[in-house]
């Protein structure tokens, strides 16, 4: 499968060549050399959302003809589910039961974004002063979506299908380092007959996330990566004076109290160190335990560990994968070597296989001061803390300038009272799973985390803004107007 843009309905190979390989994570197979866009392939990709969104051509449809093509494009994605899992799979070195899941979840994003086509959220009604105000919910205008590589198919659907439902012409920027299924998730809305420039794709590096960040025409951005990225489109968004949407990365604390159930907590520190390989916004970055139960905590962990099938993310066997690119495997190991080398001690015991691959077993790492962890890995390694209070946890957990998400683990109400003190967008109780709370719940993010809340409803109306319109004031009309009106 070649890398192609799509532009303005037609569909052509991004022009310029690049030095980097995408290699099959877990084999380090070349998949294909990556490939960006030029600037005449962004401005044509550009003038085209323009003139969609000019056109008005998508928002003059019926709700329900637009909804009933984003069912279209929902059905088409699941024709496409396996080949969509196979991709992320094979590029990011997430397990294909996990990146199976994701696929279907791409479907779903769409049937939602149809529901809010047919009833989307109202706005209170407002009565002024001569009459009733309009205020009515409208499309900002095209809409730049930049997904990551490490969920790269979910978050995408997510995005693309909450701003078409909004009424957006989508310009979507996969990641270099994992872009087949964007591709093929375009294929599926290019067969349903959107109109020209409604749903465009540029392949590319960082260089084409800029352009269209920066570019007028562009009226929100949506971006999903890491924290200098995410820093680059703020400023971006901020010169233009545009709205962003931004979820990052997160140094996310799980909490074990002193009465928490051990072997749910053990259970718990597994499943977050290597769901998507520790390659995960919301994965393990420290772990802060109550001192009277840290052995028996770590001890459960090491069995647990041990368990850990690492292997080949195309083996239905394996229970994590390898890394996403050597690149990033060298990163990871050099956060681990500097942690050593400021004291640390590793703690692991699954067994790494004897495969070309990039693997890294998961890693806790002891005997280091809390000052020392403040900054995110983005895989499958965190730090162990033990604290004596509640108030030291409170404050162990607050301590990083990231707020995505955290755990705790304790009786319930105890760890209700740990909960409401900490600087998080998303606190789990007693458990640890990719899945949100809810499936309308939010998904906010605090500090360095991110800006805007994520979710079903929150994301479609990010790409809308308000227009209000009313009567404010009787103007007196003069009769001999009166006059020449009604004689004419």
């Amino acid at each position: 499968m070649s890398l192609l843009n799509y532009i303005d309905g037609r569909w052509e190979a991004p022009a310029i060549e690049m030095d980097e390989s995408v290699r099959d994570a877990s084999t380090g197979e070349v998949l294909f050399w990556q490939r960006s866009s030029t600037a005449d392939q962004i401005e044509r990709a550009l003038k085209a959302a323009d003139a969609a969104h000019a056109s008005g051509v998508w928002m003059a449809m019926s709700p329900q003809a637009r909804a009933d093509k984003l069912n279209a494009i929902a059905d088409e994605m699941l024709g496409r589910d396996h080949a969509i899992a196979v991709a992320d799979a094979r590029a990011t070195g997430v397990i294909v039961a996990l990146t199976d899941k994701f696929a279907q979840i791409c479907a779903g994003a769409f049937r939602q974004a149809a529901e809010l086509c047919l009833n989307p959220p109202q706005p209170t009604p407002r009565e002024g002063s001569y009459g009733p105000l309009a205020i009515e919910r409208l499309p900002l205008g095209p809409a730049a979506i930049i997904a990551p590589w490490n969920a790269p198919s979910g978050i995408a659907a997510h995005k693309a299908a909450s701003a078409l439902a909004a009424g957006c012409p989508v310009l979507l920027k996969p990641s270099e380092w994992a872009p087949m299924s964007a591709q093929l998730m375009t294929e599926a809305a290019a067969s349903v007959g959107l109109p020209n420039g409604l749903w465009q794709l540029l392949h590319g590096d960082g260089a084409v996330g800029a352009a269209l960040t920066s570019d007028t025409r562009v009226r929100a951005v949506s971006f999903t990566g890491g924290l200098q990225g995410g820093r680059a489109v703020a400023a971006a968004c901020a010169d233009g004076i545009k709205p962003a949407q931004l979820e990052l990365g997160g140094n996310n604390p799980l909490v074990v109290l002193k009465d928490a159930d051990l072997d749910a907590a053990a259970d718990g520190v597994v499943t977050a160190l290597i769901t998507l390989n520790g390659q995960w916004c919301r994965a393990l970055g420290r772990l802060l335990v109550h001192q009277t139960v840290c052995d028996a905590l770590l001890d459960r962990v090491r069995e647990r560990l041990a368990t850990v099938r690492l292997g080949n993310a195309m083996d239905a066997e394996s229970q994590m994968g390898p890394l996403v690119s050597q690149r990033h495997h060298a990163l990871v190991q050099t956060h681990v070597a500097q942690l050593l080398a400021q004291g640390g001690q590793v703690l692991t015991s699954t067994a790494v296989p004897d495969l070309p691959g990039w693997f890294v077993a998961p890693t806790l790492v002891t005997g280091l001061d809390p000052e020392q962890t403040l900054e995110e890995i983005f895989g499958p390694v965190a730090t162990v803390h033990c604290f004596e209070s509640d108030d030291e946890a409170v404050h162990l957990a607050n301590q990083t300038p990231f707020g995505l998400a955290a755990y705790v683990f304790g009786e319930e109400n105890h760890a209700w009272s740990i909960a409401n003190r900490l600087r998080a967008g998303l606190i789990k109780l007693n458990a640890v799973s990719m899945l949100n709370l809810h499936p309308q719940a939010p998904r906010p993010a605090w500090g360095l985390s991110g800006l805007g809340d994520e979710g079903t409803v929150e994301t479609f109306e990010f790409f809308r803004g308000t227009r209000v319109i009313g009567v404010a004031g009787r103007t007196a009309v003069a009769s001999d107007t009166v006059a020449e009106a009604q004689a004419g």
